[in-house]
C-alpha cells in the first residue's frame, strides 16, 4: 500500500479589498471582528512605507457589516486584539515622536468593552538594552498569560521571538530562555494555546525574497517541534500577480502575518500576500474545524 500524501487543509477564499496590512479576526458579543493596522502611507503609492508614519494607526472593523466601529489611536503600529471576559485588550508599538521609523521601545495596552471607548494607552513593555519591537501576541493557558514579542536584539537574528508571563494582562515578566528563532530568520508570529500545547506561526524565508508561514509548537516554550518541512501552514501562489494594474511584473512570493480565529464552526483566517516590498494584499481562507483541529493536523504522523 502506497504511504498516504499529507495535504494541508486550508481553504483559500479570496482578497479582502482595500486592506493590504497586518490584522487580527477575533469575537466579540457573537460578532465578528477584524483589527486592522494601516499605513499612512498606502493614500500615497509612490512614497516610501515610513511616509507620514506617524499618521499610522488601527481600526475595528465589523466584519459582517464591513463597517468601521472605531480608531482607537494612531501613531500606533503592530496592533494585535485579545478578548478576555468580555472586554477587549489591544497590545501596540508606541511610535515615539523622538526617534526613526520603526524604532519602537514601548509596547503599549488599551481596553474596552464596546469597541467604541478605549482606556489611556498604558505603556506594559518595555525594550532591553539597544533592541527594537515589532509584532507581539497573546494566549491564555489555563494558569496564565503569554505574551509573544519580536525583537531585534543582536545576540540573534532580527525578529527572534522572546515569551513572557501575567497574571493580569497589564504587568508582564520575561521567562527565561523562553526563545524562538535564535538560529534563523523568522517573522510575522501568532500564538495559540491547545490541549496543552504552545503553537507559534512564524515566517520562513525561503531565499530569493519568497517567505511562507510554517507551524511549531512547545509544552515549556524552551524546547520546540517544528511541522516537517514539506507541511507549510500557508505557503504563496507562484503564479499569481498581486497588483497587475500597478505592478503587473511582481508575481507573489509571500504568505505572512497569518491570524485566526474560530467562528461558526470553523476556523476563520486572514494572512498578507504580495512580495513584502512592492505590493501586497490581505488574503482569507477557511478549515472547517477548530484552530486545535488544524494546529494538531501538521504534526499527524510524525
Amino acid at each position: 500500500m502506497s504511504e498516504k500524501v499529507w495535504k494541508n487543509p486550508i481553504v483559500k477564499k479570496g482578497v479582502v479589498p482595500l486592506a493590504y496590512a497586518e490584522v487580527t479576526p477575533f469575537v466579540f458579543g457573537n460578532r465578528l471582528y477584524r483589527l486592522e493596522n494601516f499605513k499612512r502611507r498606502d493614500d500615497f503609492p509612490n512614497k516610501p512605507s515610513q511616509y507620514r508614519f506617524h499618521e499610522d494607526g488601527f481600526r475595528i472593523r465589523d466584519v459582517e457589516a464591513d463597517r468601521v466601529i472605531s480608531v482607537p489611536l494612531l501613531n500606533h503600529y503592530f496592533a494585535i486584539a485579545y478578548v478576555w471576559q468580555d472586554r477587549v485588550y489591544v497590545y501596540a508599538g508606541y511610535l515615539d515622536e523622538d526617534l526613526p521609523w520603526w524604532n519602537i521601545r514601548q509596547i503599549v495596552m488599551i481596553v474596552s468593552d464596546d469597541l467604541i471607548t478605549w482606556s489611556k494607552p498604558k505603556v506594559v513593555l518595555t525594550a532591553e538594552n539597544d533592541e527594537h519591537l515589532f509584532n507581539t501576541a497573546v494566549c491564555y493557558d489555563g494558569k496564565r498569560f503569554i505574551m509573544l514579542y519580536e525583537t531585534d536584539e543582536d545576540r540573534w537574528p532580527k525578529f527572534t521571538f522572546k515569551y513572557c508571563e501575567s497574571d493580569d494582562l497589564v504587568h508582564w515578566r520575561r521567562i527565561p530562555d523562553a526563545l524562538y528563532g535564535i538560529d534563523k530568520y523568522v517573522g510575522g508570529p501568532a500564538l495559540y494555546f491547545e490541549a496543552g500545547w504552545f503553537y507559534t506561526l512564524y515566517l520562513e524565508s525561503l531565499g530569493d525574497g519568497c517567505y511562507e508561514t510554517r507551524i511549531t509548537r512547545s509544552q515549556d516554550l524552551i524546547h520546540w517541534q517544528d511541522a516537517p518541512t514539506d507541511r507549510p501552514f500557508l505557503t504563496y501562489d507562484p503564479n499569481r500577480y498581486t497588483n497587475p494594474i500597478h505592478y503587473p511584473e511582481v508575481k507573489e512570493c509571500n504568505a505572512s502575518d497569518v491570524e485566526l480565529c474560530e467562528w461558526k464552526g470553523k476556523t476563520i483566517i486572514y494572512f498578507n500576500g504580495g512580495d513584502q516590498i512592492n505590493c501586497g494584499d490581505l488574503q482569507y481562507a477557511e478549515f472547517d474545524g477548530t484552530p486545535r483541529q488544524l494546529f494538531e493536523s501538521f504534526f499527524r504522523d510524525i
